[in-house]
């Protein structure tokens, strides 16, 4: 038994072996592309990369721990033959996909994913792209490698032992039934100690290390593992990028989200070009809950006296459901898709603009403070592709304060933003995301709500939140930098929370905007344009008079040119709201739940569904 137990562990150890094997040819193949990176950077790929490898391997181990645990019934002879066939092919799958992947790379410095597999319809296109140098040493490296993974297989799976004694066959199953379970906290990402639970899903982003040379963080990533992630993503949006033909779908997407603002003239609200910057994001703070836009009272009074101190955007959406969503659109303004995020996908993100890049350009010192897992919804890579100077997450503070499910309390990382900004040079851009507002809606103190029922939790802890950010600008007024910095309070998204309004519906997506600060030359003013977070990048930039990309999202709330409209993605389909129209688009019925003023609105919500992800394969 113990000898099987080490064959097995052998087993997984091989696995791992190739995939250092692979990142290894990967880099020397795609030299071109790292040349510039130290050795020790590179190094750092292989442990970073371990992450993705264990995950993958404990997939490629799920069938030979079946195997192993059913030898007992199945007999050695077939035991023994089904792993050597099974491990065989599954290692020859792993070796296309890693040798068309350095390929790939090496054309495009793109990792090999799903969208590369559109281009099987046109053969001519990949004959052409293949010259017989480049197909030569990947041919003979695959038929190398077929011939050594069986080789290799056959005698590794010969050690093991089949033969158990009678009155101990039980043993087998058993042992390895419980690795098979064991395997499930590689596969998931490992786990938390405090509590004690599983990891958040693994993610693409858990690789990414490097914020200077984004190809040393696409060594790091596990070929096979992205390769069937963006498998199981493609599946889920192929069928909503050819609802109705492109030229239509261009047009309604045009006329609905308006001419381009960049350059055009518009209001300015602050005395200075260059002040500090404070982003705070709340976590799930929806209208329904904020007083002054038309919510609950006495859930946030603190924001509620704050909107009377600086600019409120009263008719201001967030673009999806999600955080990922949320977080993808404020900053580089990038809409979210039902079934994905495209911050979840670096390879995409990595080629959109991102407002700390653009904003760090100008001299300015960045950070991100999140009090949960970094890696969560991909934050590490994305924040690093962003260039931030600095990013807080969970296991920088001390274990003592990690005592919530999601990671730090609101009024803890408040307390540590307020204390670094006092030690932190001018200008910053600094970026608070809270989260205790997030369900299971955990607090520290007691639900002044009660806890009888979610809604009654999630107002508490809205409560909780709006008490912790009234503090915080309290203690700020205070401060040297407060007369130089502009606040910006918003939301990653809404909630169907309170007065249980439906994904779809248009108050669920209805969230807070509002500028506050001794940079803002306006106070107690209301702007009612219908916007989006789509708009707040373009928006901002301009107020600083830094020459933004070209959003194709986004536009500038405040341009005289600004067309009021507001589009969001949800679970099942995308709604847009204006100044005269709101929509509902359900892609899982393929039809409008909603429509407002008529039933003969335009095909906007297909067309958008159609453009934005017709633009998310594209990248």
């Amino acid at each position: 038994m113990k000898n099987n137990l080490f064959k097995y562990l052998s087993l997984w150890g091989l696995f791992m072996l190739y995939f250092i094997f692979y990142r290894t040819v990967f880099i020397l193949y795609n030299i071109s592309a790292l040349n510039d990176v130290p050795v020790s950077i590179l190094l750092q790929s292989y442990l970073y990369g371990l992450k993705l490898d264990l995950s993958f391997s404990g997939y490629m181990m799920l069938i030979p721990s079946i195997i192993l645990a059913a030898s007992p019934i199945i007999g050695s002879r077939a035991s023994s033959n089904m792993l050597i066939g099974t491990i065989t092919l599954t290692l020859a799958a792993v070796s296309i996909i890693e040798i068309i992947d350095m390929q790939v790379y090496s054309y495009w410095g793109e990792k090999f994913d799903a969208m590369h597999l559109r281009y099987l319809n046109d053969p001519k296109q990949i004959i052409n792209s293949i010259t017989f140098k480049t197909l030569m040493f990947p041919t003979f490296l695959s038929l190398f490698l077929f011939y050594f993974h069986f080789k290799v297989t056959k005698w590794l799976i010969s050690q093991f032992s089949f033969d158990l004694k009678k009155n101990y066959s039980w043993q087998k199953p058993l042992l390895f039934s419980t690795l098979i379970a064991l395997s499930l906290v590689p596969i998931r990402g490992g786990f938390s100690i405090f509590p004690f639970r599983l990891g958040i899903p693994i993610n693409v982003g858990a690789v990414y290390f490097d914020k200077n040379k984004m190809a040393v963080n696409h060594a790091a990533v596990n070929a096979p593992w992205n390769f069937f992630y963006s498998m199981k993503k493609a599946s889920k949006l192929d069928r909503s990028n050819r609802l109705i033909p492109e030229h239509i779908a261009s047009g309604l997407f045009n006329e609905i989200n308006g001419a381009q603002t960049k350059g055009t003239p518009y209001l300015s609200i602050l005395n200075t070009t260059h002040p500090n910057i404070l982003l705070i994001v709340l976590e799930s703070f929806t209208a329904k809950g904020i007083e002054v836009l038309g919510g609950a009272k006495s859930v946030t009074p603190h924001l509620n006296k704050l909107s009377k101190e600086g600019v409120l955007f009263s008719q201001f959406y967030a673009s999806g459901h999600r955080s990922n969503r949320g977080i993808g659109s404020l900053f580089s303004s990038y809409p979210g898709l039902p079934y994905d995020a495209i911050i979840e996908n670096p390879f995409k993100s990595e080629k959109l603009p991102h407002l700390i890049k653009s904003i760090k350009a100008e001299g300015y010192h960045t950070a991100f403070y999140y009090g949960g897992e970094i890696d969560f919804a991909n934050f590490r890579a994305y924040f690093n592709q962003g260039g931030a100077d600095k990013i807080i997450s969970k296991l920088d503070f001390d274990f003592s304060s990690n005592n919530t499910k999601w990671g730090i309390h609101d009024d803890i990382v408040f307390d540590t933003l307020f204390n670094d900004l006092n030690k932190e040079l001018t200008p910053f851009f600094y970026t608070l995301f809270t989260l205790s507002s997030h369900e299971p809606f955990d607090i520290p103190i007691e639900p002044i709500f009660g806890s009888d029922n979610n809604e009654n939790s999630f107002k508490s802890a809205m409560h909780y939140t709006d008490a912790c950010l009234g503090k915080f600008i309290e203690q700020a007024k205070k401060t040297t930098w407060w007369n130089s910095t502009l606040v910006v309070i918003t939301a990653d998204h809404g909630t169907t929370q309170i007065d249980n309004t439906s994904n779809g519906q248009k108050e669920t997506f209805h969230i807070p905007l509002l500028w506050l600060g001794g940079a803002l030359a306006l106070t107690d003013t209301v702007i009612s344009n219908v916007s989006c977070q789509l708009d707040l990048a373009p928006t901002l930039l301009a107020q600083l008079k830094i020459n933004p990309p070209e959003y194709v999202y986004g536009r500038n709330i405040l341009s005289k040119n600004y067309q009021s409209r507001a589009y969001y993605s949800f679970g099942d389909g995308f709604g847009i709201v204006s100044d005269s129209i709101s929509q509902v688009y359900n892609s899982e019925i393929d039809a409008y739940t909603h429509q407002h003023p008529s039933d003969s609105l335009s095909d906007y919500g297909r067309a958008i569904y159609q453009f934005i992800s017709n633009d998310f394969f594209s990248k």
